[in-house]
């Protein structure tokens, strides 16, 4: 794949990580985000601009290692995000009957 769509990938992995935390935090709480900075910047500011700042922090990160050309770790990372935190989201919003 080629090293540009490695970070659009990890960009709307980001996006879409974002989306499906903000939904879980409405739905159950703060305690629902497994990061506990993240969870208490949610509790202090609330969890639109928690986790904007949290996903533009990421995407900024994912650009520098862009433009450093370590685009195998950019591909490793979004691979995490894939597994680790859109795919468990989409199996409990499923099993919930949310999806």
């Amino acid at each position: 794949m080629r090293p540009r769509l490695w970070l659009v990938l990890f960009v709307l992995l980001q996006f879409a990580d974002g989306v499906l935390t903000y939904a879980a935090v409405e739905r159950f709480g703060a305690a629902a985000e497994g990061n506990p900075i993240l969870a208490t910047w949610i509790v202090i500011t609330g969890t639109a601009p928690a986790l904007i700042g949290a996903k533009l922090i990421a995407c900024a990160c994912g650009g520098v290692l862009y433009a450093a050309g370590v685009h195998r770790v950019l591909a490793g990372l979004s691979a995490l995000y894939f597994f680790f935190a859109v795919m468990p989201w989409l199996q409990i919003f499923s099993q919930l009957g949310l999806s």
